[in-house]
Parts: structure tokens; sequence; C-alpha cells
């Protein structure tokens, strides 16, 4: 290592500020597993390479990397939805994301988002807790209703509890669904 770097040398020569390091290159081989994590996960072509040009690494013995492995796994596309509202404010999905590790610059941790089914039309709302959602939804409710004549007929979250306001919604007639869990 050289100031923090994995240093590659067709000839090791490295300062005696790194003697440790010279003695564990000159002494052993070091395996094409050490340099295959050191490197970031190289493909094998790659790493073959390396053990061509670089004579101290040993490439008699590769194990198979179970981190290789499981980020060439994908889950299976979600199906394209093929139904969607005819009028805008038919349905509406909201969803809460945060806490953010950064605050805003007025303190906020969490934002509300709220996507129209039929437009695709996005409000955004911070928040500086969860709590606030309620009261977030009945202001949204209102102004939709106040600003399009319009009235929401269904709301749909996630499972989150933070949307379990079953008297708000029988209020307003707004009928509330809950998307599968880890579904988009």
């Amino acid at each position: 290592m050289l100031k923090g770097l994995y240093y590659l040398d067709n000839c090791p020569s490295i300062s005696e500020d790194y003697l440790p390091m010279n003695i564990a290159l000159n002494s052993s081989k070091t395996s094409v597993n050490v340099w295959h994590l050191r490197l970031g996960h190289p493909c094998d072509s790659v790493m073959k390479q390396i053990c061509k040009v670089f004579p101290y690494v040993n490439d008699s013995c590769k194990n198979i990397c179970d981190i290789c492995h499981y980020s060439k796994q994908h889950k299976l596309p979600f199906q394209h939805s093929t139904t969607s509202s005819l009028n805008c404010f038919d349905m509406i999905h909201t969803d809460i994301w945060g806490p953010i590790s950064v605050l805003s610059i007025h303190g906020h941790r969490y934002f509300l988002t709220v996507v129209d089914d039929c437009s695709r039309h996005t409000w955004i709302f911070h928040m500086h807790s969860k709590s606030e959602t309620r009261k977030l939804l009945l202001n949204f409710v209102i102004y939709i209703k106040n600003q399009f004549e319009k009235n929401i007929k269904i709301i749909r979250s996630d499972n989150g509890p933070e949307f379990d306001y079953t008297d708000l919604y029988n209020s307003y007639g707004i009928e509330h669904q809950k998307s599968c869990v880890e579904t988009p």
C-alpha cells in the first residue's frame, strides 16, 4: 500500500517506509482472492490479466466470490400497469420517504409525495416528522376540493401506519387502498 492506495508494480520496489508490505510481497505470492477483494471485485478476465502482468499475484486458487454473485442477482421487473384513472383525482398515490441523513435548510427530515394517477402530476410536502402526515393529507383533500372542484375518490398508500386515518377517509368518502409491500 502506498499512501493509502494499493500499488501494483511489475517489479515491486516499495520504499522502506512500507517495509511490511515489501516483505509480504516478496516472501510469498499474494492470493488472487485478496487482490480480487482489494480491486473491487473485477471480473475473471481482468484477474487473469493481472496474474499475467504481476508475478506476485498467485492465481493457483480462486474461490467463488459470494458478493459477486449476489450483486448480479436482480428482481424480476414489475409489469407495467395497464390501468389508470380516467379523471384527475380519481386516485392519488401517497408515500413518505425519509428520514434523510442531511436535514433540509429548514430542518425537514421527511417528505410526503402525492401523485395523481391520471395526470402523474406530483406534489411534495416537507415534514419535520411523520406525525404531520394527517394534517397535510387533510389540507390536500380540501385544496383539491376548493381549487379544482373535484373529490378525491381513492388514496393508495403502502402499509405504513402513518396513513391509517379511517375517520378522515370516511368523512370525505375516500376509499383507502393499500399496495403490496415492496412494489412500486
